[in-house]
C-alpha cells in the first residue's frame, strides 16, 4: 500500500468533516462521487440511501446547515487501499450546539459517538467518496436535538 494513498484518502475523509462544520457546501459536494450510498444509522432520519453528490449536499445543508455549531472528531484510521479503491475506518465524535434551543446543555447539545466507514475512488480529480456509514455506539445530551432545530427552523 502506497503511504501516500493512504494520506490523500484520509484528508478527503476528514475534509468530509470539516466541510460540514464550517458549512462549505460547495466542498462539501465536491469530495464526492457522483454518486454516493449513505448510511448514518437512522440518525439523520434515514437508512441506507444512494444520492447524487448533490443530493447528499442538500440532505446535509438541512440536517446539519441550521445547527449552531458542529464539530466532528475523527481517530483511529485504519485505511485499505487495493488500486484505485479504498475503505477508510475510524472512530467518530460529533458534537451539536444549538444555543436557541435553551440554555441547559442537556437540551441545546447533542454528542454522538460512532464507528464509521467511507470508501473512495481514485479519479483523475483525485479520491471521492463513493459509501459513508456512520453505526452510532452511544449519544449524550438531546436525543431529539436534530428534530428540536429543525423544529425552529420551520
Amino acid at each position: 500500500m502506497n503511504p501516500v494513498d493512504v494520506v490523500e484518502v484520509v484528508q478527503v475523509v476528514t475534509r468530509g468533516f470539516t466541510t460540514a462544520d464550517e458549512k462549505d457546501w460547495d466542498a462539501y459536494e465536491a469530495l464526492r462521487m457522483p454518486v454516493v450510498t449513505q448510511d448514518f444509522g437512522g440518525v439523520d432520519n434515514g437508512g441506507s440511501s444512494s444520492l447524487t453528490a448533490h443530493e447528499a449536499r442538500v440532505k446535509a445543508e438541512r440536517t446539519i446547515g441550521p445547527v449552531a455549531l458542529t464539530q466532528h472528531q475523527l481517530s483511529s484510521f485504519v485505511v485499505e487501499v487495493e488500486g484505485d479503491e479504498a475503505t477508510v475506518s475510524f472512530y467518530e465524535e460529533a458534537l451539536h450546539v444549538h444555543p436557541e434551543l435553551g440554555a441547559d446543555p442537556a437540551e441545546n447539545t447533542w454528542v454522538i459517538f460512532g464507528k464509521g466507514t467511507q470508501k473512495l475512488v481514485r479519479t483523475a480529480a483525485g479520491w471521492k467518496i463513493s459509501h459513508a456509514a456512520l453505526v452510532p455506539t452511544h449519544s449524550t445530551g438531546n436525543p431529539t436535538f436534530l428534530a428540536d432545530v429543525a423544529a425552529l427552523a420551520a
